[in-house]
């Protein structure tokens, strides 16, 4: 037990960060009081060793484009800076200048008057689909569009655009390899399914792509999307990757501008949402995440106390059985009614002065103690 005069606002949260981009969202969460775990699924190709990008800087280069739609900040830096180091630059920018440029949220802006462009057009919402709509409405006949992909899920957007007989051309501004290791996607899998952690950021769909992928083979792929579905919450850097977890009915919030300002505003928001407070002889209680906080107390429990603390929080002085303890907090299917009756012999031993907080209704189950 440690005081912590008012608390933190997010300490007892553990946030995974699995993309080196995304170390300013992790140092905004460390400033609240919330503890990061770095672990990099994906090894990201250096610009300009992708073989890739510079094929498709070529062809614009030889073939000018009408418009082009820029989707991330850092992968349009990332797309001048490998032009310049080919030797490219200067005609690049001559092509470019020539186009109409659409900026997908105020920090692709920002990023394009860096590297010497303007935005023509720039997205309300950050949605590609957007983007694509805007085009639809101009004539287009017999006109080239170039759409920046940052790893991201770009198929529906193009596939809209090539129906209406527009020719595109995707430049791949970053390419992510096969995973650094299946150490951090074991290890993360674990994590997320034993509720270690309280929320994960994606900085483009092919690393949640890659965990999904390993966690399925491994035949827990279930226990995942249950766990990101319900627990564990999840943050992406923009709507395309986002994508990627609607489609598979999971929550996902991401920066409608783009900049990992906005993006760690939002995860703060989901977390502080998440917090259960009560109130319980006279003492005013918070638990979010691991930790409970009372009377300027930071009171920190295991990962499966907290989530045994999380299940009779969300049934505030009602009674939940054994067994249904038992389905909420993960645990071996082996461990049975004695697993439930551990993890809350744990969790009072934790709460030291405070156990009386979880109460035993003898031939029923736990409850917790409220006014």
């Amino acid at each position: 037990m440690t005081s912590t005069g008012a608390g933190p606002t997010l300490a007892g949260y553990t946030v995974v960060v699995t993309d080196s981009g995304l170390q300013h969202v992790a140092a905004r969460l460390r400033q609240l009081g919330a503890v990061t775990v770095d672990l990099p699924l994906l090894r990201t190709v250096p610009g300009y060793r992708d073989a890739r990008l510079r094929i498709a800087t070529r062809r614009i280069i030889q073939a000018p484009v009408d418009h082009v739609v820029a989707t991330t900040a850092a992968g349009w830096a990332r797309w001048i800076s490998a032009a310049t180091a080919w030797g490219l630059a200067d005609p690049l920018r001559s092509r470019l200048g020539s186009a109409s440029i659409l900026s997908m949220n105020e920090s692709v802006s920002a990023a394009l008057v860096e590297t010497g462009f303007t935005h023509d057009w720039v997205s309300s919402t950050g949605d590609l689909g957007e983007a694509v709509t805007w085009l639809l409405g101009r004539d287009l006949v017999s006109r080239r569009v170039a759409v920046t992909a940052d790893d991201a899920l770009l198929a529906r957007a193009v596939d809209r655009l090539r129906t209406h007989g527009i020719e595109v051309m995707v430049v791949p501004t970053r390419r992510s390899a096969r995973p650094v290791g299946l150490a951090s996607l074991n290890r993360l899998a674990q994590m997320i399914i034993q509720r270690e952690v309280h929320a994960v950021t994606f900085a483009t769909a092919a690393g949640a792509n890659a965990l999904v992928d390993f966690t399925t083979r491994a035949g827990r792929g279930s226990l995942l999307l249950r766990a990101l579905a319900t627990d564990v919450a999840v943050a992406t850097a923009h709507a395309e990757s986002a994508s990627f977890f609607h489609s598979r009915e999971i929550p996902v919030s991401w920066p409608a501008d783009g900049s990992p300002d906005e993006l760690a505003r939002h995860l703060v928001e989901v977390l502080v949402a998440r917090r259960r407070q009560f109130q319980a002889h006279g003492h005013r209680f918070t638990l979010q995440g691991s930790a409970v906080l009372v009377n300027g107390t930071t009171i920190r429990l295991g990962s499966r106390p907290a989530t045994v603390m999380r299940s009779l929080a969300d049934h505030p002085g009602h009674t939940l059985s054994r067994s249904t303890i038992e389905r909420l907090v993960p645990m071996s299917h082996r461990a049975g009614h004695f697993g439930v009756d551990q993890a809350v012999w744990r969790l009072r031993a934790e709460l030291g002065d405070y156990d009386w907080l979880v109460a035993t209704e003898i031939g029923r189950g736990y409850r917790l103690i409220v006014d």
